[in-house]
């Protein structure tokens, strides 16, 4: 099953376009900076190999991406880099893909909604409207919660016209 993903993973190249990529790894830079973390190099290869998709991609297939970038990596540093960019807020983790995709939506991971084509795995994001995250609420107090996180993941496929 991860063989079908993997290899679409590598088809998308580099999608976005080069100004916006270095438009989310500035952004991403300066708020990593902003959090007190230092700016490494691993740090920035992990950034830069998820500035240009529009795919959610998994932790290996980051690393492969640096590795043939002619980068140097190790798989547990990703996931721990991985772990502090979605600890600042810079990165979804889509679990119904089980795959990391920028934010590009400022301060909505943790009031978030993505939508994931199922025929090419490209990654949307949705901003959620103020009445659907007041209704989440309601219906979360009701139930004895108050929410910290509303994560909305939905998979869909083109309307053919």
């Amino acid at each position: 099953m991860m063989k079908p993903r993997q290899s679409r993973e590598r088809v998308a190249k580099s999608p976005v376009s080069e100004s916006n990529a270095k438009m989310y790894e500035e952004h991403a830079l300066t708020e990593l900076r902003k959090a007190g973390y230092r700016i490494t190099m691993p740090r920035v290869q992990v950034i830069r190999a998820l500035a240009d998709t529009k795919v959610a991609l998994s932790a290996y297939a980051i690393h492969e991406k640096i590795i043939v970038g002619n980068g140097k990596i190790d798989v547990v540093s990703v996931y721990r880099i991985l772990t502090t960019l979605q600890d600042v807020g810079l990165i979804y983790h889509i679990g119904i893909v089980d795959g990391y995709f920028p934010c590009y939506l400022e301060g909505s991971t943790s009031r978030s909604a993505v939508l994931v084509n199922e025929q090419s795995d490209q990654v949307y994001e949705l901003k959620l409207p103020q009445e659907v995250i007041d209704e989440i609420s309601r219906q979360g107090a009701e139930n004895g919660f108050e929410m910290s996180t509303i994560k909305v993941e939905i998979v869909g496929c083109p309307i053919k016209k």
